[in-house]
């Protein structure tokens, strides 16, 4: 898709509704589906509003938490890994991530969904809207150990590890072959495919 805007307007008190759903592309190899691919998107929402259990890179998008319901925190993304045979995972690189309007709730990268929830930040710009916990536990727990959660050269307010989690699973600062691991490149095969689509796209 290209150039379209997509909207949710069931409003908040209605609950959980998706505004887009992709089941990506398919393969007789099962490391070869799920792959996704996002450059140049706005992308809007509040609790959990990127989610799902895909291999999924994010380039160049303007990440854009809104003001939840009362009460509620604002979470960017979920992953929902449950197979650690499965290389999925939500990469988010040279993005852009800052308030839609005015936020006063609680706002963080991401909270790990499933057992082997794997989410990366990389290279982006973090505003102060991020909470300086960086990430949120599902419920009450700390995470299993099995999650994979990094982040690396990140800029802005919103990226000082000071004050970050200390989940067993979770890289404050990822090594070079965790980080290649989760490039258009090697994650999502960018460079057998992407090409020729005539998106832009950054293969390292």
């Amino acid at each position: 898709m290209k150039d379209i805007g997509i909207i949710n307007t069931a409003g908040p008190k209605n609950g959980q509704a998706v505004a887009l759903r992709s089941d990506s592309d398919h393969s007789t190899r099962s490391t070869l589906t799920q792959r996704q691919f996002y450059r140049d998107c706005d992308i809007t929402g509040t609790v959990d509003f990127i989610f799902g259990n895909a291999a999924v890179v994010f380039q160049g998008c303007n990440i854009r938490p809104r003001q939840p319901l009362p009460g509620q925190s604002n979470t960017i993304t979920a992953q929902g890994k449950t197979d650690p045979n499965h290389d999925t995972g939500i990469s988010i690189q040279y993005c852009t991530i800052s308030p839609n309007g005015d936020v006063t709730a609680a706002t963080y990268l991401g909270r790990p969904w499933k057992k082997y929830s794997k989410t990366v930040v990389m290279q982006s710009e973090i505003g102060s809207i991020v909470s300086p916990a960086g990430w949120s536990s599902w419920g009450s727990k700390d995470p299993p150990s099995t999650i994979f959660y990094g982040e690396f050269k990140n800029s802005g307010p919103g990226s000082d590890l000071t004050q970050r989690i200390k989940w067993v699973g979770y890289r404050p600062v990822m090594t070079d072959i965790d980080v290649w691991n989760v490039m258009v490149y090697n994650f999502i095969q960018g460079m057998e495919w992407i090409e020729a689509t005539g998106v832009p796209f950054e293969p390292k």
